[in-house]
């Protein structure tokens, strides 16, 4: 009797030893959302305990999808009423409302607001100006709105909104026009932080102090062919920055607030990851979802240390080519694709348990030691009969 106890002892302490980890991604939309025009799935926020989902779709335009936890349901009409309206790269909460940015190559960027009920336009399109075709990236910093623009003419704009008026607070290009384009803004130090898309010298990340603007990088972080600074995402006190590199594979740079390091090998060891598309930081991890063309999209997980794959290269689907949007909703990282066959997939990969602390390992032995011992006294008794 007491050798199987001490064998049932064995395989409880190994048990608890294994992490707790649930490592099993599931597809949580139907393709496109039932509609294979919904090309991809580029951006989700969290608003009023609702997980919000935006798509591209140049037929009918961009689709906005609101998740309960359960079901799905589109809440918008197709495009705001405007088909030109057919995409949307970013999505943002803001004081009380849901606020949406649109690519509208026609008559320029549109930004909405949602209540939970009504859609609002809140700016003019373009902010009065055309060429401003895309509201690419938007961010909250010192109870503003900043919204960054895509302007192919005379270079990226960002403007702030205060929930009344829009100010522009960047000269174009930052004084490049070269700087197309602004496709991700962070929060990291008490500033902003936004990092451009260059195609002549390379990717450039801008800090904002609330005043002034200061490059806080080198162009292309000393490689033109780094045209992007497409992600950014603030991981245990550092910011991360991922560069779209289609040369030799994109590169994930870490700041301190002094100094850039490259932490991972060009394109994760694979040149085909030549973009990353989204980052988010889930259950003491960083992650990072690529654009691979070849294999399929492919989700990363950093511990501040070692870079692992964790998922299949385009969730089994080469045509998932990206990874094109990451959020975490209730503890579960969710992924948004860009799939060109049939439509743009949400991929769920539940959260870990947290791994007990040496105080809760105390615990927990003392108990299967009390329990185990209360076990062996009713056998002795009944072995006395």
């Amino acid at each position: 009797m007491k050798t199987k106890i001490f064998i049932m002892m064995a395989f409880l302490l190994i048990g608890l030893s294994q992490p707790m980890e649930a490592w099993s991604w599931m597809q949580v939309n139907t393709d496109g959302f039932g509609y294979a025009t919904n090309l991809g799935v580029f951006n989700m926020a969290v608003y009023n305990n609702n997980l919000y989902a935006v798509t591209e779709n140049p037929a009918t335009g961009v689709e906005v999808w609101r998740h309960n936890g359960t079901n799905w349901t589109q809440v918008n009409n197709g495009g705001f009423g405007n088909a030109n309206n057919g995409l949307s790269w970013w999505m943002t909460v803001y004081s009380t409302h849901l606020y949406v940015g649109t690519l509208n190559p026609a008559t320029g960027a549109e930004v909405w607001g949602y209540n939970g009920t009504t859609w609002t336009q809140v700016n003019t399109p373009g902010f009065g100006n055309a060429n401003n075709i895309s509201a690419s990236s938007m961010a909250v910093y010192n109870n503003n709105l900043y919204v960054g623009t895509q302007n192919p003419t005379t270079g990226a704009e960002v403007w702030r909104y205060n929930g009344i008026t829009w100010t522009q607070v960047s000269a174009n290009g930052f004084g490049d026009p070269n700087n197309l384009d602004i496709w991700w803004m962070a929060v990291y130090n008490n500033n902003l932080y936004v990092g451009t898309q260059n195609p002549t010298t390379g990717a450039e990340v801008w800090r904002y102090n609330g005043a002034t603007w200061a490059q806080a990088n080198t162009d292309g972080f000393g490689s033109a062919n780094n045209v992007a600074a497409s992600s950014m995402a603030v991981y245990y006190n550092n910011l991360y920055v991922g560069t779209q590199n289609q040369t030799t594979g994109l590169e994930v740079w870490r700041y301190d607030g002094t100094a850039w390091t490259q932490v991972n090998t060009d394109g994760l060891g694979d040149t085909s990851n030549r973009d990353p598309w989204c980052m988010a930081v889930c259950d003491s991890n960083l992650y990072v979802g690529t654009w691979n063309p070849t294999r399929g999209g492919e989700v990363w997980r950093y511990n501040g240390g070692v870079w692992t794959q964790a998922n299949t290269s385009g969730f089994g689907d080469a045509s998932n080519d990206a990874a094109s949007s990451m959020v975490v909703y209730y503890n579960n990282l969710y992924v948004g694709t860009e799939n060109l066959t049939t439509g743009g997939e949400i991929w769920l990969l539940p959260g870990s348990i947290s791994v007990p602390t040496v105080n809760e390992w105390g615990v927990m032995i003392l108990a299967i030691l009390l329990g185990i011992g209360s076990v062996y006294k009713i056998c002795r008794k009944t072995s006395d009969f």
